[in-house]
């Protein structure tokens, strides 16, 4: 494969939560139609492959790879995750909360992929768990102010928040004689007359109080009234809202989502990078499926405040964001004229993406320029500097060599 960098073409997932200007603009498209732009897709997913020009002809990325693994993957990569790229790349965009999310470990998600085969449960169904036998952990790093809600609160915490909601006087109870723990399992178990029953007077409550003064976005009042109106008050979901702990990002904080910690994401953009997979078990804050006992399994029951990542400098030009898994590696690149990029040497499969500014972009074998919201591959192990004649920002995802 003669080729030391594949320019790419992201796929946009159109999902009712997106937002309708954020992608559009970063891809320099207009969106007079107002269609939702919820994620940009940069990988060899097969449900969304990006794709190159090759000898003339569009072509996927996951035919790409398949057909000349190591030239673009490298021995390394392969040896460790097999002849496909380990990771999914995504810029997401969220104007609404998506639903609270766990993922499994590799284990739990071989076996429960197994175990749905098993039982000839179609991948491709609503009730279907593990659709595929990897597991899904996630990074990611905000683009704009970005809210969040991730892993449970500190117990002494949730408990004064239960206290302060005279709705859930009968919740702070249990609470404080059984625990969090109980009190969860036992909301998440609650017949959906019971959920609106004790809902309902919270939302009556919570719009009456938005009416007068607007509430604040970083208390869960906030987040539980939007819920409300997206959700209705038949969602067991909205519960985990004041369990949770609730993050106002800034540009350039994120966080990393280990196997069972419990997350969402409520409203922001953000770069993102998780392992190839789709796997995926649901704890409410949507009308899809939700199985609460596999939910229940696969679930950390961790009170701990979550750790907030900022980055750290290895070169002048690169921040990187470090995660406790061998699938992928994020990082931001700050290129200015007197500060360029030069790629390391031995690197695995870097994907890249301009968000800001105009950069060039010189291999051994040629230089092209490039603006803002173009996309690379360049093969494992291929030399490369990025220079700029002012400032850029890019991301990169990599696999760690």
């Amino acid at each position: 494969m003669d080729t030391d960098l594949l320019p790419l073409k992201g796929v946009v997932q159109n999902y009712a939560w997106g937002g309708k200007q954020y992608i559009p603009h970063l891809l320099g498209q207009d969106n007079r139609s107002n269609i939702p732009h919820a994620e940009l897709w940069i990988g060899a997913h097969p449900s969304g492959p990006s794709h190159t020009l090759l000898d003339n002809r569009v072509m996927g990325l996951d035919r790409l790879i398949a057909r000349n693994p190591r030239a673009i993957l490298g021995e390394r990569v392969i040896d460790r995750f097999g002849p496909t790229l380990p990771y999914l790349f995504k810029v997401l965009d969220a104007a609404k909360m998506l639903s609270i999310q766990v993922h499994p470990s590799r284990e739990q998600a071989r076996e429960g992929y197994k175990r749905e085969n098993d039982k000839g449960i179609p991948v491709s169904a609503p009730s279907r768990n593990y659709r595929d036998s990897n597991h899904k952990p996630e990074v990611h790093v905000a683009l704009t102010d970005f809210w969040m809600l991730h892993g449970f609160r500190p117990e002494k915490e949730s408990n004064v928040i239960l206290n302060s909601i005279p709705e859930f006087s009968g919740l702070a109870k249990i609470a404080a004689t059984h625990g969090i723990e109980i009190l969860y399992q036992q909301l998440m178990d609650l017949p959906l007359d019971k959920v609106t029953k004790i809902l309902s007077p919270l939302f009556n409550r919570l719009s009456a109080q938005h009416e007068k003064i607007p509430l604040d976005p970083d208390t869960p009042e906030y987040w539980a009234l939007q819920a409300f109106k997206q959700y209705g008050t038949a969602d067991h979901g909205i519960f985990s809202i004041f369990l949770f702990n609730l993050l106002h990002l800034k540009p350039g904080q994120g966080t990393f989502q280990a196997a069972g910690v419990p997350h969402a994401y409520l409203r922001g953009t953000t770069i993102e990078l998780m392992a190839n997979s789709d796997n995926v078990l649901r704890g409410g804050l949507t009308p899809k499926h939700v199985d609460v006992p596999e939910l229940l399994d696969t679930l950390k029951f961790d009170f701990l405040l979550p750790s907030i990542l900022t980055g750290t400098s290895t070169n002048p030009a690169e921040r990187i964001f470090p995660v406790p898994v061998q699938d992928f590696q994020l990082s931001a690149l700050y290129v200015s004229s007197l500060l360029p990029f030069e790629s390391s040497t031995p690197h695995g499969p870097d994907a890249l993406i301009l968000v800001d500014g105009d950069v060039h972009i010189r291999t051994h074998k040629r230089k092209i320029h490039g603006k803002q919201g173009d996309i690379w591959m360049v093969p494992a192990d291929q030399p490369y500097e990025i220079t700029s004649s002012e400032s850029a920002t890019l991301y990169r995802a990599t696999v760690p060599i």
